[in-house]
């Protein structure tokens, strides 16, 4: 009875508290009912509300004390912001009495997002309907389920009913949009919304299906951004229009109190990462993509605190979007005022969902009037915002497209720049740069061709060289020698097309060359014949055209050419063989001093047994295989003899006797003839001292190459040997070629000047086959001459030959030097150089080269007149 009696005292003085606060109500309307109103929107005129801030009153304190505890509201929509408390709403509603049968009208609030909203008509005080029909119920709950809250309400004409609503919201903005429609206006209005809300769901549903078939094809994840925005923004929309309850979870009220708050914060962060990566925020400002990534976490952590917590977040999730919506689009103006396109997009579009916004916001407080435009703008902005981020990334697309294209366009370019650049160093890389002409590559890479084509037929390589060409270039200059050289090959060029059978080195659509530079002044040409009857009658006509005389610069030039062959198969088998082989018939055709030449191993120097002919000449000197010949000299005063010429002898195991004419040059054009010439001194000052040991006082002549004298040790080498076998170098005589002394005439004069000091003799080896000239003869400390064997085997006979050595020897005397004659083959010519009056003699008539052993025994017979030679009846 005490518990009964104290809560009706606290209800007393709770009813007495709002007393106090509310003050007395105003007056309201009653909303009048008549056929001609087929809906009416409840406004400030007929509403009245009351907080309860402590959600304690019931439906039958409400009713009692109605009076005292309502106020008349000053707005048209109930709109109250965030709040926690119980909302009751009050107005009262009177059936036209003239009506004669009982109405149904329907109460509807469009604002769908209240956990409570229970509807109560009383009549007289007492309640004749109730009606809970707020979200935290089963969309099938309700008597007319629907996306907002619609309740039918039954009326009888002429009666007065109080229609009270209550509903709450924990942390949510709460909404009272009422209105009051008949049952057909209220279909009619609902086809209406719904085609309406079809439209804008189907933009974004298309949206999403055509940014996903961009993503796809593209790849970017920018369109993957968007297309997330795009489905949580229609999943946001789903939950503000009431659709998403009404279709997809009716039966899981729970999830109204996540579904908004989840929504919003996720569209809110694809919206953020979407721009970050349609605009490429980071070419503008590393703070902005900071920014944005600071912004899109923070969102995510309120979705996922609202997942895992039971805090209504509402004002946070607002806040949130809020600032984003004020902060991001002044930096996407400034990304725009930096040049930025999709910038622009993205402003235009946002410009257009914050004007949707404020119409509707402005619609709500009363500032617009309610329309089909103003009631639908949030959706008419989302919609065109939509649209043209789109048209922003197809945009993009395009631009990107455009963009590629014009790089493609410039790599197709600078690929084709690539490739005019190779081809011009392809053409350097094989052809001469003076000419044009294809050069020695391009030739062998015909070359090999042609050779796996002719395996059978075989065919012919011809080398032209131009011999006289380097006296245009000292004469003229090498500008105009280049000129001349181009002249020349066009004129070879010319022949060679003329040539029945050539072959073309290189054929292309320019033009077709049927002529090579090889090297220098030397050229190519290939013929398909083997006949060499042939190939000499056009190599012979070739030459002889391209030798004619032409103009140039108002001189009359004249060319001199020669020309070497070789055979395929017959003198090689490979591009390199072939080429080597008509290389050296070209030097051998100029060094006989005939037009031409045809390759064969008689006339090839580089052969390959004189290359193995080298290395076992080194090893022969090693062992000491080679042995030494002495040819005797005589005084033609005395007969006596006076000493001996030192030649080298070498007995090969495999081909017997090598002359020293082949393979002493291969030693001078190889650096051996220096350990050869050491071997020779040694050996012959070792003969020396077993001469002087036997009482012999004889000269001994060694001939030396032009190498030595480019040796700066040889005196001091010479010297040393002389010391080691222990002989005296007055009676050692050197011998050297006239072509030897002119190869480098100043260090030459140096080293016979060293030798000449060190008291070796000097003599001038094959006289008169050179082209050294008397004044330079005077400068050498020479101390005899050799005439050449050439001018003293036939002088018996040739009164020239007698008048060439004659002089000779006048010349030698005249010049003070001891004149020795060599090559004489018979007594006639020997009588002849002795009345001439000639020093020395040396020949096959006097004794052939021999052996040491030998030379000693033939001395001995010499000296005793023992000798069946015939110079002993001239000693008689």
């Amino acid at each position: 009875m005490f518990a009964i009696q104290r809560h009706n005292l606290m209800k007393a003085i709770l009813t007495l508290c709002l007393l106090c606060i509310s003050g007395v109500s105003h007056g309201v309307q009653t909303v009048m009912l008549s056929d001609e109103a087929n809906e009416l929107d409840l406004n400030q005129k007929h509403l009245e509300l009351f907080e309860d801030s402590s959600d304690r009153l019931t439906i039958n304190e409400i009713t009692t004390n109605s009076g005292l505890l309502f106020t008349q509201v000053d707005q048209d929509v109930i709109n109250l912001g965030h709040t926690d408390s119980s909302i009751w709403a009050h107005f009262r509603l009177r059936l036209d009495s003239d009506q004669n049968t009982p109405q149904s009208w329907i109460l509807e609030s469009a604002f769908p997002l209240l956990h409570r909203f229970d509807i109560f008509v009383v009549e007289d005080g007492v309640i004749q309907e109730s009606h809970r029909i707020g979200y935290s119920r089963p969309i099938m709950a309700r008597m007319l389920p629907h996306r907002f809250f619609a309740q039918p309400l039954h009326l009888q004409p002429g009666v007065e009913y109080d229609i009270y609503i209550n509903t709450m919201r924990v942390g949510g903005n709460v909404q009272l949009p009422l209105k009051l429609s008949k049952p057909l206006q209220f279909i009619y209005n609902e086809l209406i919304h719904n085609h309406v809300f079809g439209i804008f769901f189907g933009i974004f549903i298309a949206m999403m299906a055509y940014n996903l078939f961009l993503f796809f094809a593209v790849g970017n994840r920018a369109y993957f951004y968007y297309i997330a925005y795009i489905g949580f923004s229609f999943l946001t929309f789903q939950t503000l229009t009431g659709f998403g309850f009404l279709l997809f979870w009716s039966d899981s009220p729970n999830l109204n109190e996540y579904v908004t708050q989840v929504f919003a914060c996720m569209a809110t962060v694809s919206g953020l990462l979407f721009s970050k990566h349609f605009v490429k925020t980071e070419l503008y400002g590393r703070f902005i993509t900071t920014s944005i990534n600071i912004a899109a976490a923070f969102g995510v952590g309120l979705a996922l605190a609202r997942l895992t917590t039971d805090y209504f977040l509402s004002t946070q999730v607002s806040a949130y979007i809020s600032i984003v919506s004020i902060v991001f689009p002044p930096m996407m103006f400034y990304c725009w005022i930096k040049g930025s396109r999709p910038a622009g997009f993205f402003l235009l579009a946002w410009m257009l969902l914050i004007v949707g916004a404020v119409m509707y916001t402005l619609v709500l407080l009363g500032v617009l009037p309610s329309n089909a435009l103003t009631n639908n703008a949030v959706l008419a902005g989302s919609a065109a915002e939509m649209v043209l981020l789109s048209l922003g990334l197809a945009d993009r697309i395009n631009y990107e497209r455009k963009a590629k294209y014009s790089a493609l366009q410039e790599q197709h370019k600078a690929i084709v720049r690539l490739k005019e650049a190779e081809d011009r160093l392809m053409h350097r890389a094989l052809h001469s740069r003076t000419t044009g002409l294809p050069n020695r590559t391009l030739l062998r890479s015909t070359l090999d061709g042609l050779l796996q084509e002719t395996q059978q037929t075989g065919f012919t390589l011809v080398l032209v060289s131009i011999n006289n060409f380097h006296e245009f270039n000292k004469t003229l200059g090498h500008s105009n020698g280049d000129a001349i050289l181009y002249i020349l090959t066009e004129r070879l060029s010319a022949l060679g097309q003329c040539v029945e059978n050539i072959v073309p080195i290189e054929d292309t659509d320019a033009r077709a060359h049927y002529i090579s530079s090889v090297e220098g002044v030397s050229f190519a040409l290939m013929i398909r014949e083997l006949d060499s009857d042939v190939i000499n009658s056009v190599v012979l006509q070739l030459l002889k055209d391209m030798e004619k005389p032409f103009e140039y610069q108002g001189l009359t030039l004249d060319v001199d050419a020669s020309a070497g062959i070789a055979f395929h198969p017959e003198h090689g088998s490979s591009s390199e063989n072939l080429l080597r082989n008509a290389h050296i018939a070209l030097e051998a055709a100029s060094g006989i001093n005939e037009k031409y030449a045809v390759y064969s191993q008689e006339i090839d120097p580089y052969n390959q047994r004189r290359i193995s002919l080298l290395g076992e000449l080194r090893n022969a000197i090693d062992k000491d295989v080679l042995q030494l010949y002495f040819q005797p000299q005589i005084c033609l005063d005395t007969m006596e003899v006076s000493g001996a010429e030192v030649l080298i002898r070498w007995i090969h195991p495999e081909y017997g006797f090598i002359p020293p004419d082949e393979f002493i040059p291969l030693a001078e054009r190889t650096g051996v003839i220096q350990p050869l010439t050491y071997w020779i001194c040694r050996k012959a000052f070792q003969f020396m001292h077993s001469l002087s040991s036997q009482g012999y006082n004889l000269n001994l002549s060694i001939n030396i190459s032009a190498r030595n004298l480019q040796d700066p040790h040889f005196k001091d080498q010479v010297c040393k040997i002389a010391k080691e076998q222990d002989v005296t170098l007055e009676k050692v005589i050197m011998e050297l070629t006239e072509t030897a002394v002119m190869h480098n005439p100043d260090e030459a004069l140096r080293v016979l000047g060293e030798l000449s000091a060190a008291g070796i003799r000097l003599s001038i080896d094959d006289f008169g086959t050179g082209y050294s000239s008397l004044s330079y003869l005077k400068k050498l400390p020479v101390n005899e001459i050799k005439i050449d064997r050439s001018f003293v085997m036939e002088m018996a006979k040739n009164n020239d030959d007698q008048v060439i050595v004659h002089t000779t020897l006048t010349m030698g005397h005249n010049l003070s030097l001891e004149v020795v004659a060599e090559g004489i083959e018979d007594e006639a010519t020997l009588l002849k150089l002795k009345e001439m009056g000639c020093d020395l003699a040396q020949g096959y008539h006097i004794a052939r080269p021999m052996p040491a052993n030998e030379f000693f025994t033939w001395l001995s017979n010499y000296r005793n007149d023992a000798s069946p030679s015939p110079v002993a009846s001239i000693i008689k």
